[in-house]
């Protein structure tokens, strides 16, 4: 790899360790981190070996720093890393057209006429 190349590749695994120590109360993992790397630049598993090495380091460094330090680095540099993804509201079936004309509404389980679950 050339030496761009590499300092590239450095700041890539660096932001996908603070972003996993900012989510884990400071704490980044080797695992989680060369998944993420991998999946993003998928044409490194050749040299998953090299790549390791290089992603305990820099998870040693990151590990080292505070968690408020790690936040602090990750505002700085990826802000955009830190937006909250967006939270599906829960699902609700539609209301029933002309239930508020009875007194009460019964429904069953299908294949189940009798209603009772077996």
């Amino acid at each position: 790899m050339s030496t761009k190349a590499d300092a590239k590749l450095r700041e890539l695994i660096r932001k996908i360790a603070l972003l996993n120590a900012v989510q884990h109360d400071g704490k980044a993992q080797t695992g989680p981190v060369i998944g993420k790397l991998l999946g993003e630049q998928p044409s490194l598993k050749a040299e998953v070996k090299k790549v390791s090495g290089i992603i305990s380091q820099i998870v040693d460094e990151v590990n080292h720093l505070s968690l408020e330090e790690q936040k602090r680095i990750v505002e700085e540099r990826w802000p955009s890393a830190l937006v909250k993804v967006h939270v599906e509201e829960e699902k609700r079936l539609p209301p029933l057209p002309k239930a508020d004309k009875y007194p009460r509404v019964v429904t069953r389980f299908s294949p189940n006429p009798d209603c009772v679950l077996h």
